[in-house]
């Protein structure tokens, strides 16, 4: 009860002193007496409570208070009008713009990412089924040269692949060999029948003939066996210089280390070291570095003001900035965004990375609309509204119907006509001028109906 005590006390002195300062005469916020259908009002542009039926400044920000004149209908957009002179306009800085018809280039702005070429990506996949030792490209974004090590592989299959190819190389060399024998010595026979009996010469001919036949039949099947070994151990990642020591050692290589044929980046590793792996399983994903797709997603009101071929402007986090034109717009909306996504070609560099990100300026074909500047248009749950400017330094607002912005200016559908003039700067201070004066007139039609009020609401 103690601490409740001087709570209360404190309470009611509060009120009391309230209760005094409303009843004096002097009060600090002046307070419009509305007994007169016909009074002029005056206000704060920046404290709506502030209201008294003669000139002066406003007692919280010191501003002078505004002459409110409303016109007979007191609707708001409608005809609720304000004098503001042209000292007053000033203080404001209001400046004025023409809503003018003439063309207009249409720019929507976007977001895009840096992505994948999905024709440019290759799946690494074994021919041949074995253990897989290391892994030199274990992460995604990792950039691997052409000619660098992507892993290595010990596999049974392909021992065997390398023991054949050296068998054939070595039975090749030794058919080659004889059959090399043969030729000479068949050709210098007939040299040595030279001047001869004709018919000698013709029967060793015919007999260089058949040799040559038997030749070829019995080089052409080790031919054939040549290249089915050959593009297996090139599709099993052997290149043309490991082909060239297996040959010259003559001797096969347990641990294969299968290697990249061209540059690109890790988009994805599926594998790990010590893993089995079968024919056709995917250990890692690798796309062509120097090719890339910028992916821009658009939304459905931006998708139908854009069309392939316009001109695009794509800025980077760093600075850098590129020119292209839009292509690759996709026939089908996803999710429930209703996103439409365009892909134009990029060639990465050292300086870009997939999954980078950018802003994208289309500027399409240029059309012809009525348009006022963007800054103009005060924004708000009731609609979109300007402040029109009236002959003798009256304003008005005016609601409108807007359409697409380009660049610093914005379409008006309806509401304006070309000529009209609005209030570029200092709109939002004259709305809430003509929304007071709005009210005031609405008091004063309300006092007229039903008597006297004692006092403006506060």
């Amino acid at each position: 009860m103690k601490r409740i005590f001087p709570i209360l006390l404190l309470v009611v002195i509060t009120l009391a002193a309230g209760y005094w300062l409303g009843q004096r005469g002097d009060t600090a916020v002046p307070r419009l007496d509305l007994s007169s259908g016909t009074q002029a009002v005056y206000i704060c542009p920046m404290h709506s409570h502030i209201v008294q039926d003669h000139p002066g400044t406003c007692p919280i920000c010191g501003m002078d208070l505004v002459p409110a004149a409303n016109s007979e209908t007191g609707q708001r957009g409608a005809g609720a009008q304000i004098h503001v002179d042209t000292s007053t306009q000033q203080k404001f800085g209001v400046r004025l713009a023409t809503a003018e018809l003439g063309p207009l280039g249409r720019e929507t702005r976007a977001y895009a990412t840096l992505i994948a070429d999905a024709g440019a990506t290759q799946r690494i996949t074994p021919t041949v089924e074995g253990v897989l030792v290391k892994l030199h490209a274990a992460r995604p974004g990792q950039r691997i040269a052409a000619g660098e090590p992507l892993y290595e592989i010990f596999s049974q299959d392909l021992l065997q692949l390398q023991n054949e190819y050296i068998d054939y190389y070595k039975r090749r060399s030794q058919s080659l060999k004889s059959a090399d024998e043969t030729r000479t010595r068949n050709r210098q026979m007939l040299e040595s029948l030279h001047g001869q009996d004709p018919a000698g010469r013709e029967e060793i001919t015919k007999g260089m003939s058949q040799t040559e036949e038997q030749i070829s039949s019995m080089l052409l099947p080790m031919s054939r066996d040549g290249e089915r070994l050959t593009s297996g151990l090139k599709l099993a990642g052997f290149s043309d210089a490991m082909l060239q020591q297996l040959i010259h050692k003559g001797k096969s290589l347990e641990i294969v280390t299968i290697r990249a044929q061209h540059a690109c980046t890790v988009t994805e590793v599926s594998a790990h070291a010590g893993m089995t792996v079968a024919t056709m399983t995917d250990i890692l994903s690798c796309t062509d570095s120097g090719r890339a797709w910028l992916e821009v997603v658009l939304y459905p009101d931006q998708a139908g003001q854009v069309q392939e071929g316009d001109t695009v402007t794509v800025e980077f986090a760093d600075g850098a900035s590129m020119h292209t034109r839009l292509t690759g717009m996709s026939a089908i909306s996803e999710g429930e965004a209703r996103t439409v996504r365009a892909r134009i070609p990029f060639k990465l560099g050292a300086e870009r990375h997939l999954g980078d990100y950018a802003d994208v300026t289309i500027k399409g074909t240029p059309f012809t609309a009525l348009s006022i500047p963007a800054s103009a248009v005060i924004r708000s749950g009731r609609g979109n509204f300007v402040m029109r400017a009236l002959e003798n330094g009256h304003f008005m607002p005016q609601e409108i119907e807007a359409g697409i912005s380009s660049a610093d200016r914005i379409v008006v559908r309806d509401g304006l006509e070309a000529g009209d003039k609005v209030a570029v700067n200092g709109q939002f201070l004259l709305d809430a001028a003509a929304s007071i004066a709005d009210t005031a007139q609405r008091y004063d039609q309300k006092k007229s109906t039903s008597g006297p009020l004692a006092s403006s609401p506060p």
